[in-house]
């Protein structure tokens, strides 16, 4: 991949977060230019998520250029981190964890706009070393804050289990191995690698449990989308061509995933054949009940003091209209 001037910039910040920086928005930073064809996008779980790597595969298909978008994608190593380069406008679209969103979208100057949701189903699971039991469970999530401890804390309530702070899902796995927690998040591809390598087994599916949500918001910096609405029309166009892809050639956007998140092109096609309701994880077309559900957890996980006012936080304008909501 080339890299613009724009998109290094922002990859040293996210760089620079990940060592413990502090973030601020850089004073001296240029404004988003007006009738630019670029468009850099921070994303969490590039290289490890199918439903963001779906981003590269566009780029190397040359259906962002086809609309006569210049993408630049990175990953920006967490909820919180990928959200700082696009309030700073280092970058000008974030894909990142529905909590890290909208607590970044509520800050006064944040300078966001939430403009859709993304992978509208909960796949978020928890695994575990075979004959494992639910009862007296001890399962780890992510981070303070993170859409992994929003679910856990909803099973909490529901199961009776405990949580502990891990981190990300490798981590979880080898404190699962270790028997220092009874079962660790994980999320397709993860799961079917390691039910194929390591017999893992699926402890609690948070899908039965507590419903779906989305896993992603899609947020963009205010002024890039001021001057450059029409880009971001048309990157909502090729995220569609892309959800279709995946949704009717499975197969073949298995074997052209798998790479791009490190599994076997075969792992990949089953990761995909197991993810749940497919067709709505892969489409824009945005769920109501999802986000009133995402909202709800919000509020009884303390992490907002009032539910989601989505008619007036998510602004849909952006969207193909066929995919928009009534609220």
């Amino acid at each position: 991949m080339i890299w613009s001037p724009k998109a290094f910039a922002a990859l040293l910040a996210a760089g620079a977060l990940l060592m413990g920086a502090t973030a601020c928005a850089d004073e001296s930073a240029e404004p988003a230019a007006q009738g630019t064809d670029e468009l850099s996008i921070s994303a969490t779980g590039v290289d490890s998520l199918p439903f963001m790597a779906i981003l590269q595969a566009g780029i190397d298909k040359g259906w962002f250029e086809e609309e006569g978008l210049k993408v630049d994608l990175y990953s920006g190593g967490g909820g919180g981190n990928t959200m700082r380069v696009v309030t700073s406008g280092d970058a000008d679209m974030a894909i990142a964890g529905n909590t890290s969103v909208l607590l970044a979208a509520k800050q006064a100057d944040s300078n966001l706009k939430v403009v859709a949701p993304w992978f509208q189903v909960n796949d978020f699971s928890w695994i575990s070393p075979p004959g494992r039991k639910i009862e007296g469970a001890t399962l780890g999530f992510s981070s303070a804050g993170s859409s992994t401890e929003l679910v856990v804390k909803a099973l909490e309530k529901k199961l009776g289990v405990k949580a502990q702070a891990v981190g990300p899902m490798g981590d979880n796995w080898t404190a699962a191995k270790a028997g220092q927690i009874t079962a660790g998040w994980a999320m397709q591809p993860f799961i079917a690698d390691k039910q194929a390598t390591d017999k893992a087994e699926v402890l609690v599916k948070s899908r039965d449990i507590i419903g779906d949500m989305p896993a992603d918001l899609v947020a963009v910096n205010g002024d890039y989308a001021e001057a450059n609405g029409e880009n971001v029309k048309a990157f909502f166009r090729v995220a569609d061509r892309l959800n279709k892809w995946v949704v009717e050639n499975p197969d073949e956007a298995g074997a052209e995933l798998g790479p791009l998140v490190g599994v076997s092109p075969q792992v990949m096609i089953d990761a995909l054949r197991n993810t749940p309701d497919i067709e709505k994880g892969y489409s824009l077309t945005v769920d109501p009940e999802g986000l009133k559900n995402l909202s709800d957890l919000m509020v009884a996980a303390g992490q907002i003091p009032e539910p989601v006012d989505w008619a007036t936080v998510l602004d849909q304008q952006y969207l193909p209209e066929d995919a928009r909501a009534e609220f």
